[in-house]
């Protein structure tokens, strides 16, 4: 009955489906019918034929010319295939999650490039390409069969939803897993063994933590699976049905890969192309009382202004967001032009003239904060030693250093030494903060009114060790100009002065100016200081001890001119080291 059934809706669908030629066709063929009736009627008449006959006759006559007529328009009516469009359906859905490609091109011999490959066959592939070829499943939608088992028709069209992993949605955890095993190899490993000679990372560095991070990823790999609606149309040909699958299922079997992409590589690219630069980072504890020795090699003379105006330029990472206060075109006393370059830090010194004064500088620019530290002769607070501050560099393995505050020529000030407070006795001084970032903070007199007050602003900010001479001369990019009675370092008089002035985060510029230097310049007071300082566009600067104590030491080598000739002992300097470690700076 179903058969029947079946064909008597398929004979009223092709019928009202009709074109206007078949439909011509087929009124003529009615015509023909009741001329046939007629002409049985008028034989029965003359007793010729028998009319039930004749009518059959031409029932039958008319009837199969109908059904030609009908099957020239619409087709084939009724057909009984061996298996049903949705027992085909699951064959082939089922040689996709198998990855049977035999199968899937027997039933449609146009999914040649079906399923995905990969070119490069390694650990990371055949791991990558397992888990999804582990995740294919399907399930049909309810009721979303069109081509159903009763259907007798030549077409149908089956609709399942097809589960599989979904590559790019690897790619943030895989990426992620990567940077963080790279900021602990960088963190915790020589240079040497992370990056090469070209400060990349090494290939064998990433293979390797690539693959640990996918396969870390991959333990839960169904967090990553995704579904996708596909549907198979499917056409009897040839005495059997041909499968045409969507886009959507080979865009699923390659894990929602582009098309085109090359699996092996697809991954790896989105990953990796998003690599963070994770540069090495090398510290220096709070209590060392001296830094790594740094590679005499890495010292050098420059041969004039340019090559020292080139040199920020050779380490990006140090410089980079940072103008340098060094002018190639300024006016310069000689031609000594040093210098000294790691990963971790770079300076330079000059002597220029300006406002006919003889200055002395050092730019200095720094990896990490831990690079700018101060050093107190014997290394404790009171130590009644005192010494060279040429000498103090050279224990302390600075590369560059300078002259502090010599707290213990005064009794007035406040210092802070390793976080401590030691003496507070600020009168009228202004301060000046070092933090642990390497800043300086300034505070002013009568800020700071008790010893609770300098042991809470000491928490507050962070501060390392503080220096009590002055006064401030910048602050903030802002000229602070100075009482004329400042109790230290004779504001008004022509002087010798030491400075230590700040720019952008780590990048500093250390300034003496001195006597007997050159007949045609004179020393300073402070508000020619200040006017110098300002040419430079600092954004702090604050007042060292001055005299014969103001020096610049590079290399164990005195850089300026110094009162007398002759060095003066003293009780502490501020310094510069390398950061890196004397195995790895090479």
């Amino acid at each position: 009955m179903e058969i029947v059934s079946t064909l008597f809706y398929s004979i009223t669908d092709a019928i009202t489906g009709m074109d206007r030629q078949h439909t011509l066709f087929s009124l003529g063929i009615a015509i023909l019918f009741f001329v046939l009736v007629i002409f049985a009627v008028w034989g029965k008449r003359k007793k010729m034929i028998k009319l039930p006959y004749g009518i059959l006759a031409a029932f039958f006559t008319c009837s199969i010319l109908f059904l030609c007529v009908l099957a020239n328009d619409a087709g084939t009516l009724l057909f009984l295939p061996k298996e049903t469009p949705k027992e085909v359906s699951d064959t082939f859905f089922t040689a996709c999650t198998n990855s049977d490609s035999r199968t899937t091109l027997e039933l449609s011999p146009q999914a040649v490039d079906l399923f995905p490959s990969f070119t490069t066959e390694n650990e990371q592939s055949s791991i990558l390409f397992d888990s999804l070829r582990e995740s294919y499943s399907y399930s049909y939608q309810k009721e979303s069969i069109s081509g159903s088992v009763g259907s007798y028709s030549t077409k149908a069209e089956e609709t399942a939803e097809f589960t599989s992993l979904s590559i790019p949605k690897l790619a943030p955890d895989v990426l992620e897993k990567v940077n963080s095993e790279l900021a602990d190899l960088v963190e915790n490993s020589k240079k040497s063994d992370v990056y090469d000679e070209n400060d990349n990372y090494r290939t064998d560095v990433l293979e390797t933590i690539y693959q640990n991070a996918l396969e870390e990823t991959l333990k839960k790999s169904d967090k990553y699976y995704t579904t996708t609606q596909v549907t198979l149309n499917l056409s009897y040909e040839d005495g059997s049905w041909l499968v045409t699958p969507d886009g959507a299922l080979k865009n699923a079997l390659s894990g929602g890969v582009p098309s085109g992409a090359d699996l092996s590589n697809y991954l790896k690219s989105e990953v990796l192309g998003e690599l963070t630069y994770i540069p090495k980072t090398y510290t220096i504890a709070e209590g060392a009382t001296q830094g790594p020795v740094p590679n005499a090699d890495k010292y050098g003379k420059a041969s004039g202004p340019a090559e020292i105006a080139a040199l920020p330029s050779k380490f990006p990472r140090l410089t980079e967001g940072k103008e340098s206060f060094f002018n190639p075109d300024a006016v310069f006393v000689d031609q000594d032009f040093y210098y000294y370059g790691d990963d971790t830090i770079l300076t330079y010194t000059w002597r220029e003239i300006l406002f006919n004064h003889t200055c002395t500088f050092a730019e200095v620019y720094v990896a990490d904060p831990s690079q700018f530290r101060r050093k107190l002769s014997g290394d404790t607070y009171g130590s009644p030693i005192q010494k060279y501050a040429s000498q103090m560099a050279k224990e302390t393995n600075s590369v560059i250093a300078m002259n502090g505050d010599f707290y213990k020529f005064r009794a007035e000030g406040m210092t802070v030494y390793d976080r401590t407070l030691y003496r507070f006795n600020p009168y009228k001084l202004e301060l000046c903060h070092v933090d642990s970032k390497g800043n300086l903070n300034f505070t002013y007199a009568g800020e700071l009114k008790t010893s609770e007050d300098a042991e809470k602003y000491i928490k507050d900010n962070d501060i390392l060790f503080t220096l009590a001479f002055g006064p401030v001369l910048v602050a903030n990019g802002e000229a602070h100009v100075s009482d004329p009675n400042y109790l230290l370092g004779q504001v008004g008089t022509r002087y010798s002065r030491s400075v230590i002035c700040q720019g952008e985060a780590n990048h500093y510029l250390l300034l003496t100016i001195n006597h007997n230097y050159n007949p045609r310049t004179t020393t300073v007071t402070i508000p020619e200081t200040l006017e110098i300082l300002m040419e430079k566009k600092v954004k702090n600067a604050y007042v060292l001890d001055g005299g014969q104590t103001a020096e610049i030491i590079m290399q164990d080598r005195v850089s300026n001119h110094i009162d007398f000739n002759t060095e003066r002992t003293v009780s502490d300097i501020l310094y510069f080291c390398t950061a890196l470690p004397e195995d790895e700076n090479n």
